[in-house]
């Protein structure tokens, strides 16, 4: 399998569409609205830099009226909105205002000369060329000699932090081809234009980052090579994913999606979904009132001075347990406990002091006699009551 940057973002994302898109090869005509307007902005920009690189006059009328002649060629109708108070017309408009913002920014596009348009790149990771990675540049540029930007348009309606884009791997693998292509280069930046706020965002790889992202990338693919199973991964990304209708976490919906209201009411899915929202209602309320009795229990036990309670049929045994409760977060004495916890080197395995597993602990006395002592020290005795019911004739539990 040939691999690009994408496909293994894909791979990261969600297992279950690779298998889709790049294993089974299922293709769909859906396209999202917002991958739509981002290719249409990215051939007005390409037509920008070729019409550039051919001397030609550019101007920004002739830019608009090619961008949206492109746009009403290419529509068609399994274009998707996912936002259900914007339009087409709105989307239009918007990638509209990205040519604009980026004509005037950088007109008279002097800033360096242009290498590659759409440039084609191909890159080994390894020396044998085992594992190979391909992709397309939106632009390579030379603002000066020995110095190249490898420029990337972004369409999004996010701007992400710098944090994000300096461990952005796509360009990182672009830099590794440049570099191939052209060794000479003496320094390499990376150039993101978020269109939508007009925003260019610098970021730069040391190659000690490259080479960690070569190796990890080998482990990837090695991972997709010999999976067997592909999970679903359910994020965010799902509303703007074409393979939903087959996909397990959405599938039921769009088969259930059309259904007239007797067939839809009668779908065994549907009913036995129902049900089971029916009793985890009922459980919640059970669960309540389950300890709203124990309670009541519990202090008939301490007012009678009795360990186990008759029924007709049943017995009910009560049994108290000591144990040491500690301060909670909020709690007055909390940042002693905390800090004589840390200076015994236990923090890690009480889950960043989480009392009750820092009680069971001391419960089973699964650390120093010396260390347990200390520690109780920070919190007060206390009573864990134990309560079961039993048949009557029932002598297991005595």
């Amino acid at each position: 399998m040939q691999y690009s940057a994408s496909r293994l973002e894909t791979y990261r994302q969600c297992p279950q569409k690779f298998k889709f898109t790049y294993i089974d090869g299922i293709r769909t005509d859906s396209e999202g609205i917002e991958a739509f307007m981002g290719s249409r902005v990215h051939e007005t920009l390409e037509k920008l830099y070729t019409d550039l690189k051919f001397c030609k006059t550019v101007t920004l009328p002739d830019l608009l009226a090619y961008y949206h002649d492109i746009w009403e060629k290419a529509w068609h109708d399994d274009v998707r909105i996912v936002r259900d108070e914007v339009t087409p017309d709105n989307y239009e408009a918007m990638g509209e205002k990205c040519i604009v913002d980026y004509f005037n920014r950088y007109a008279p596009f002097e800033q360096g000369r242009t290498l590659g348009i759409e440039h084609r790149i191909a890159l080994n990771l390894d020396e044998a060329g085992r594992y190979q990675l391909q992709g397309f540049v939106d632009r390579i540029s030379q603002p000066r000699d020995k110095v190249i930007w490898i420029h990337d348009y972004k369409a999004k309606t996010y701007l992400p932090t710098q944090q994000d884009l300096d461990e952005d791997r796509q360009l990182a693998y672009y830099q590794m081809a440049v570099q191939q292509l052209w060794p000479d280069t003496e320094e390499i930046e990376l150039v993101w234009h978020y269109l939508i706020f007009d925003q260019e965002i610098h970021s730069r790889r040391t190659p000690e980052e490259l080479e960690h992202l070569k190796k990890e990338s080998i482990a990837l693919i090695q991972k997709i090579e010999s999976a067997t199973e592909f999970p679903t991964v359910k994020s965010g990304l799902c509303n703007w994913c074409e393979h939903q209708p087959i996909c397990p976490q959405f599938k039921h919906l769009y088969e259930t999606a059309d259904l007239p209201p007797n067939e839809y009411l009668g779908e065994p899915g549907v009913q036995l979904g129902e049900r089971l929202v029916f009793l985890q209602s009922e459980e919640e309320k059970l669960k309540k009132e389950i300890a709203q009795v124990k309670e009541a229990l519990v202090d008939y036990s301490k007012k009678k001075g009795v360990e186990t309670v008759f029924t007709k049929n049943h017995k009910v045994l009560i049994k108290f347990y000591g144990n040491t409760k500690f301060p909670g977060r909020k709690d007055p004495g909390r940042e002693p406990l905390e800090q004589a916890v840390r200076d015994a080197g236990k923090w890690d395995e009480v889950s960043s002091l989480d009392v009750f597993t820092l009680a069971k602990v001391i419960e089973k006395n699964g650390w120093d006699k010396d260390l347990i002592e200390t520690l109780k020290k920070f919190g007060t005795p206390d009573q864990t009551p134990w309560i079961k019911a039993f048949p009557k004739n029932q002598r297991r539990g005595w």
